[in-house]
Order: structure tokens, then C-alpha cells, then sequence
């Protein structure tokens, strides 16, 4: 592939990447994420119905992968019959279909392109540098960008912080790799500079540790397993001493740590981070200019190279030890210090603070999550409660407010929601997967010599260092809800996955051998297989949206007076999916509009019965009974809200509501 078409294909990649990502944006919008992931799997279906047609024959690679990811969309599927909250199980349905779509289509493209890598690579750093480039932007023109966020830590376009954090670290071994590779050209490996610096201020600003902790697992396992230790040293060296003051200065103010900062505070240091941010950009493109021109001109040589990697690790060595002295020369000691961190890191009830101290801190809510996570593991321990549905199952086991959708760990996600079931197709997954980035890599043992040390394996590095760290952070945060990382990892993960083995040192590539001409019926019959399914799941997909739809005209009917439009809609949202609550709750709301006093109370009855874990039509129910002035019945339907949510905040004020008006109704107390 020339130099051309391969800079316009990992643009048209970043491209597609970003539009997801703002398209998407957190990913809890139905309105939002729908149209995403109908415009996924079909251009996904297309795209392997193309393979199937012209393909090439010969290899197999990824398919494992493809098959285990596969069982856990069906798996996902399946236990909205068994969710207690069936409508969220069906949104995550859509979502892991839509995932495994981006995946089997990277499988495909390694297929086709085997030695794409790099093409990929820049595709994801240029998908990271602009997202983090915007986020950062939102910062410098708040009125124009961020006007109505009002959140300190640095989230946009997400609204979520930890997002914003893992695609950083996602982007991070894609910058070392573009920063350390040999080549003659100086442009790609300067950028990487002020790339980097963009990274790691956007992550520092973020406040997420587990994206910091993700990113210095990469950044190490880059090093250990990538021999241009002291080029990727410089590309990360350089950009976090320049850009640590810059962080230091933001995270003394309240704009970046302080929520709910009116505007006018946060245009305060708008304009001087703005100059921050320009300068550090252009220093570090200097930087890397200079870099990269001294290293074209005159390489080190191998004994300069071994001396500067002993100072190098001799530094590291030295900044732990004094790390560790520091520590143990205070009150607590050594082990009282990291007894108080794991009794942080394990309980429920610590406080984490904020700012630049908030980095140094182990305390979290995690704890509480994911104790609650296995308490409603331990209810149904072998198919789980239904998948996305831990956001309702949790709430009997709470032992405060604190609102929460899900579990902040994967894997403690997946053992609420999907048992033992899910937990053995994701282990599997997550074997098949990492057999096949070995194999690619050449990290396995093999009979054969290793693939050399080019520029395609290190590609295939950076691309499997991506999926790690994504995995990494998603093991602590629940980065796996947001498509814009998410997808973004799919692809690099998925490219690993169908690239294969790459070929021993002075061996040719195998690609594959195109496939007969003869065989174009069965081929065409596959292919028109694959757009049929891929266009059954998208009508799957956009099916909820079309009831939220149907719902949200029916309340618009019912405000302008047109009972009978709106109950037609109502019933066409409950048709379209049976799942959620919403159409009936639309319903009832419409029956007592229309004096229908029996069928409201039925519709919100059927609703509880429907989704007996939801505290939503408990409290439903009870405010329509306390509208009809059944005080008695109100404070015993809200004794089923607080058994399955015991610390829900919409509880006291109607219990008081219907005790006074049981007061009020009570007879007055006869004279003696």
C-alpha cells in the first residue's frame, strides 16, 4: 500500500472512530446510541458479506475469538428472560452485538490486509489525539464548548472522566510506536511529541487513577517487550516533563477541581491554559523535530546505547527506592502505610479527596460496588440476574444513596449479571484472544526463529498494547458501557486477532489462496446470508428506539388533550417491545387522563408485576393512589419500594405526604 492511500485510510479510520465516539457520546442515551449501532452492524454486514464473496481462502485465524465473543452476544441476549430488569438486558444486547460486529469486521480487514497494522495504528492515535485534543478545548473555550458542564474532572465528549482516561491510554502505546519506529521520515516521529503530551495531560486532568494505572502497565510492558526502549523512553520522557507543570497549575484550581463552577470562574483560566496548552504543542513538535534530526544524523552507538539504557534503569531504580524510604521514614512505616492503603482500598466508607491528591489516593466507592456485585452474584450464582442489570439488582443490597448503573469492573459486572455462564465465555474469550495476539506478536515459543523486530511487529505491539490497557482500566472502571473507547479497542484487538503468525525471519507472508470461480453461487448464497442477519439485527436493534419513540409521541398526544391518538400509540410502543416499562407506565398515565380509574391502577399493577425488582412502579403505583386520596393503600404499596430499595430518596417525602393525608382523613377523636 502506498504511503498515500495508507495516510487517507487511517484517516477515513480516525474518522469513523471519532464520529462514533461524539455520536455515541456515554452511551446512555437509547436516542443517541441507536442510530450508532443500527449504522454499525450494517455497514458491518456489508463489509463481511464482501469478504465472503471475494475473500480469499486458506485461513482461519481469529475465528475462536470471533465464535467465544459470539456465544457471550447470544448469551446477553437470551437472559432478557430472565433479567430482572429486561429492557436495560436488551439495550446491552444491542450494544454486544454491535461490538461483536466491529470486531469480526477487524478480524475480516486482517484478513484482507495483513499488513495494515501501522494503517491501524495511526487510525487509533489520530481517533485518540482528537478526542483528548477536544476535551482539552472544552477547557480553553468553556462558552462555546462546555457551557452547560458543570463537572471538574475533564470528561467531554463522554461525560465521563474514566472514558476520557481509557482512551489515553488506548492511544498511548500508538504513540510510542509512532514516536520510536525507525524511519528516515522526521514528521510522523515528531508529532508523536506533542501527540503524547496531549495524551498525558488530557489523562492527568481526567483525575482517573485507573486510567494512570492502565497507562503505566502499558508503558511498561512497551518497554519490556518492544527492543527501542530509549526512543520510547525520549517520546515519554519529554512530553510528561513538559506538560507536569501544566498539570500542576490546573490542578490548583478550583475550574478543574471544583465542581458546579459557574462560567465566569471557569473562563478565568481559560485563556491562560489555552496558552499553556498552544505552547506546549508547538514546544514539543520542536522538541521532537530536533530529536529526530540529531538521531537521523548521528546514531548512538551500541555502547552509548547500553550505557544511557543502565543510567536509564539505574534512575528508575533509584526514584523506587526513594519512593519506598520516603514512606517508611514517616509515623506510620512502611507496613503501616500499605495496611492503611488496602484498609482505603477495601472499604466502603472512606472519602476520596480532590484535585491533585485525588492521583495519590486508593479510596474509592469500588469496594461497595463490587461487594454488592457478588451479593447479587450469590442470588442466582450460574446464569446471574440478566445482563445491564445490576443497576436494579444491586439496590436491595445497598447500604447507602449512592446512585450506581454498574458494578465499576468488568468482571465483577459480568458475575451479577450473567453467573458463572458469562464468566467462562469471557475467560475463554480473553484466552483465545491473548493466544492469538501471542501468535501474531511472536511473544509464544515456536519451532520456527521469532519474526524479526520490524516496523509491522511493532505496529501489531502498539495495536495489542491497546486492547490490554483498555482491558486493564476496564477491570476497575465500566468503561465497557461507552462505545467511543470501546470500539476504538475492538478494532485493535480484532486486527491482532485475524492477523495471525507473523512469518519467521526470511520467510514470505501467506495470505491466502483466492477462491474458485466456481464456487461464486454457494459464495454468493453466504454472502446474501450474512447482509439477511446483519439486517435482522439491526431491525432488533433499532426497535427500542422506535418504541422510545412511539412513547414519547403518546405523552405529546396526551398533553394536547388527544386521549385516543395517544392510547394508539401506547399500545403500538408496548407491541414494538414488551420489555420496558415505560409504554405501560405512558399507558396508565392516559387511562386516568380518560376518568379510566380501574385500568390505571390495572396497567400500574401489571407493571409491578412485570418488574417486581424496579422501584420505579412501586413509586409509580403509589403516587397515582395517593392522587386518588388512598392514603392507607399509598403507605402500603411504597413498603414493596423499600423492600427493593430500602435506601431510595423518593420514599420519605411521599410516605409523609400520605401520612399527613391519612390524618387528615382520619376521624376526629370523640369527647370524653
Amino acid at each position: 500500500m502506498s504511503r498515500s492511500r495508507a495516510a487517507a485510510a487511517s484517516a477515513a479510520l480516525g474518522a469513523v472512530l471519532v464520529a462514533i465516539a461524539f455520536t455515541a457520546r456515554g452511551g446512555n442515551q437509547v436516542g443517541r446510541v441507536a442510530p450508532m449501532e443500527v449504522a454499525v452492524v450494517l455497514a458491518a454486514g456489508v463489509a463481511l458479506a464482501l469478504f465472503v464473496l471475494r475473500g480469499r481462502s486458506g485461513r482461519a485465524d481469529g475465528v475462536l475469538p470471533v465464535t467465544l465473543f459470539a456465544a457471550l452476544a447470544v448469551v446477553t441476549g437470551l437472559s432478557t428472560a430472565w433479567s430482572v430488569s429486561p429492557g436495560d438486558t436488551i439495550e446491552e444486547a444491542a450494544r454486544t452485538f454491535t461490538y461483536l460486529a466491529v470486531f469480526g469486521v477487524a478480524v475480516v480487514a486482517a484478513h484482507v490486509r495483513p499488513r495494515a497494522a501501522p494503517v491501524v495504528v495511526i487510525g487509533v492515535l489520530l481517533t485518540g489525539v482528537a478526542i483528548c485534543g477536544w476535551a482539552l478545548l472544552t477547557r480553553v473555550f468553556p462558552a462555546a464548548l462546555a457551557e452547560n458542564v458543570l463537572g471538574a474532572r475533564l470528561g467531554e465528549p463522554f461525560g465521563y472522566w474514566n472514558a476520557l482516561g481509557g482512551v489515553a491510554v488506548i492511544s498511548l502505546p500508538a504513540a510510542l510506536w509512532l514516536g520510536s519506529r525507525r524511519t528516515d521520515r522526521a514528521i510522523g516521529p515528531a508529532l508523536a511529541y506533542p501527540a503524547t503530551g496531549v495524551l498525558l495531560l488530557t489523562l492527568l486532568l481526567t483525575q482517573s487513577r485507573g486510567g494512570l494505572a492502565a497507562a503505566v502497565v502499558v508503558a511498561l510492558l512497551w518497554l519490556l517487550m518492544v527492543p527501542l526502549r530509549l526512543r520510547s523512553v525520549l517520546v515519554l520522557a519529554v512530553p510528561a516533563l513538559a506538560m507536569a507543570p501544566i498539570a500542576s497549575w490546573a490542578l490548583s484550581k478550583a475550574a478543574f477541581t471544583q465542581t458546579f463552577q459557574p462560567l465566569p470562574v471557569r473562563e478565568s483560566v481559560a485563556g491562560d491554559f489555552g496558552l499553556m496548552l498552544l505552547a506546549l504543542c508547538l514546544g514539543l513538535a520542536v522538541a521532537g523535530l530536533v530529536v529526530q534530526g540529531v538521531r537521523t544524523r548521528r546514531a548512538p552507538s551500541l555502547a552509548v546505547r547500553r550505557r544511557a539504557g543502565l543510567t536509564v534503569a539505574a534512575l528508575a531504580c533509584l526514584a523506587a527506592l526513594v519512593t519506598v524510604g520516603s514512606v517508611a521514614l514517616t509515623d506510620r512505616g512502611l507496613t503501616g502505610a500499605v495496611s492503611e492503603g488496602v484498609s482505603n482500598l477495601t472499604s466502603e466508607d472512606t472519602n476520596t479527596p480532590r484535585g491533585a491528591a485525588r492521583l495519590g489516593s486508593v479510596s474509592s466507592s469500588r469496594a461497595g460496588y463490587w461487594r454488592q456485585a457478588w451479593e447479587v452474584f450469590e442470588e442466582k450464582p450460574l446464569i446471574g440476574r440478566g445482563a445491564n442489570s445490576f443497576g436494579i439488582a444491586r439496590l436491595p443490597h445497598r447500604r447507602e444513596p449512592r446512585a450506581a448503573d454498574q458494578a465499576h469492573g468488568y468482571l465483577a459486572q459480568t458475575l451479577a449479571d450473567l453467573g458463572l455462564l458469562g464468566c467462562v465465555i469471557v475467560l475463554a474469550l480473553l484466552a483465545a484472544w491473548l493466544t492469538t495476539a501471542g501468535r501474531a506478536t511472536g511473544l509464544l515459543p515456536r519451532r520456527r526463529p521469532r519474526a524479526t523486530d520490524g516496523p509491522e511487529r511493532g505496529a501489531l505491539m502498539a495495536l495489542t498494547l491497546c486492547a490490554v490497557g483498555f482491558g486493564a482500566q476496564s477491570a476497575i472502571d465500566w468503561t465497557w458501557f461507552v462505545p467511543g473507547p470501546t470500539v476504538a479497542a475492538l478494532v485493535a484487538a480484532g486486527f491482532v486477532a485475524g492477523r495471525g503468525a507473523l512469518p519467521a525471519v526470511g520467510a514470505p507472508t501467506v495470505v491466502g489462496v483466492a477462491r474458485p470461480a466456481g464456487a461464486l453461487g454457494p459464495r454468493a448464497l453466504a454472502a446474501a446470508a450474512v447482509l439477511m442477519t446483519a439486517g435482522l439485527c439491526a431491525w432488533a436493534v433499532w426497535q427500542p428506539e422506535r418504541a422510545a419513540r412511539a412513547t414519547e409521541r403518546a405523552s405529546e398526544l396526551l398533553d394536547e388533550g388527544d386521549t385516543v391518538s395517544a392510547l394508539r400509540q401506547v399500545r403500538r410502543a408496548r407491541a414494538i417491545d414488551p420489555y420496558s416499562p415505560a409504554p405501560l407506565y405512558a399507558q396508565a398515565e392516559v387511562y386516568a387522563q380518560q376518568g379510566e380509574i380501574g385500568l390505571a391502577y390495572r396497567t400500574y399493577e401489571i407493571a409491578i408485576m412485570e418488574h417486581p425488582r424496579d422501584p420505579d412502579a412501586w413509586l409509580r403505583l403509589a403516587s397515582y393512589e395517593l392522587s386518588l386520596g388512598l392514603p392507607e393503600r399509598t403507605l402500603a404499596t411504597l413498603q414493596g419500594a423499600i423492600k427493593v430499595d430500602p435506601y431510595s430518596a423518593r420514599v420519605p417525602p411521599l410516605a409523609k405526604a400520605a401520612q399527613d393525608a391519612a390524618r387528615a382523613l382520619a376521624p376526629p377523636p370523640e369527647a370524653s
